[in-house]
């Protein structure tokens, strides 16, 4: 018999789009447990994982994610109409609310509540042999205390400004298993810490000489692999890891950077982005080449990119990517000469 297609209005599709997610699964009985940081991780479904904050879940071993009403039509087996109908029937007159993106509350001071260790042997295998940074780099980083381990064999990358410490990010160097990842395509656990509002928008950086010229990455892997790879040809230059793709973090870079020239009689001369060859690396480039940048009493400063190229049959690549792949290559064709010779 051919189930009867309900009707349901255009109110009621918007109401179940937008209503909150975790308050509506926890009014109904969904088995969600917290894992702090606002996720929530099914009971019964290790790979489904609830973000309290950005309204939405995901289910990574069914490679799945969305709303309310999708989550009724994965996890359920409702068809559309049945899981918008079903949130209406469930709520009622009850006054769950609509999601409403929360205002970022930030620390009135950086809280650096990381446990360091002495030791940096798992930060150092995990740099050197699992990523293939150059092992004298991250000596010289480790060095200068702008890389630590921490008690849970994170690596630790400080944000330093001036020689003060304004915010880290950590890093993981142990693979997470896939049904225990809280994002489908993060295999290693990450974490910002919060900081200031004046330097959320900085990062993980390197300054060599005078910062006349700025190169901009998506994380300190991608800083500290680009710099394995040209370290002779970067010179007076400031690298910085924007930790994703953040407009806000190039631009204050940018204006706290000219005030510095100034200060010392010199002037920005370039501006390079060296994101992920990706569809959002690609729009993220797209977007701030539009931007016409005049220096007060100085020349314009067009923004360029480096991205690396994109191997056949690859969606993504990025400068960790590309430094592995020219590591191995290297070491094969030291193994092939090694053959010849023999």
């Amino acid at each position: 018999m051919k189930e009867e297609k309900l009707f349901v209005s255009a109110e009621e599709k918007e109401r179940a789009n937008n209503i909150n997610i975790l308050d509506y699964l926890l009014s109904i009985g969904e088995p969600l447990k917290s894992e702090g940081n606002n996720f929530y991780r099914h009971e019964d479904h290790d790979s489904l994982v609830v973000n309290s904050r950005k309204n939405y879940f995901s289910w990574n071993s069914r490679n799945v994610s969305g709303n309310a009403v999708t989550y009724l039509m994965n996890v359920h087996n409702l068809s559309f109409q049945h899981a918008v109908k079903k949130i209406n029937d469930d709520l009622g007159d009850k006054a769950l609310s609509s999601f409403k993106k929360p205002e970022p509350i930030y620390p009135s001071e950086f809280n650096y509540d990381v446990k360091e260790v002495t030791t940096t042997d798992n930060v150092y295998n995990y740099l050197v042999h699992d990523r293939k940074i150059d092992p004298d780099l991250v000596q010289a980083f480790i060095k200068a205390d702008l890389i630590k381990e921490d008690s849970y064999k994170n690596v630790v990358f400080k944000w330093k400004e001036k020689g003060q410490l304004i915010g880290a990010n950590l890093q993981g160097t142990r693979e997470i298993p896939e049904e225990k990842r809280i994002h489908a395509d993060r295999s290693y656990f990450k974490k910002v810490l919060p900081t200031t509002k004046e330097a959320t928008n900085s990062g993980f950086t390197f300054t060599r000489g005078y910062p006349d010229k700025l190169y901009f990455f998506e994380a300190p892997i991608d800083l500290l692999s680009y710099l394995s790879l040209n370290r002779s040809k970067l010179m007076n230059c400031r690298l910085i890891s924007m930790d994703g793709l953040k407009h806000q973090t190039v631009f204050q870079t940018i204006k706290n950077t000219l005030k510095e020239l100034k200060g010392n009689g010199r002037n920005l001369e370039s501006i390079t982005l060296c994101v992920d060859n990706d569809s959002a690396g690609k729009e993220f480039i797209d977007k701030l080449k539009q931007y016409n940048l005049q220096v007060k009493d100085g020349p314009s400063i067009s923004i360029e990119s480096d991205i690396p190229d994109m191997p056949k049959g690859e969606t993504k690549w990025d400068w960790n990517n590309e430094l592995k792949f020219r590591v191995n290559e290297s070491l094969k064709k030291k193994v092939e000469k090694s053959l010849d010779l023999n």
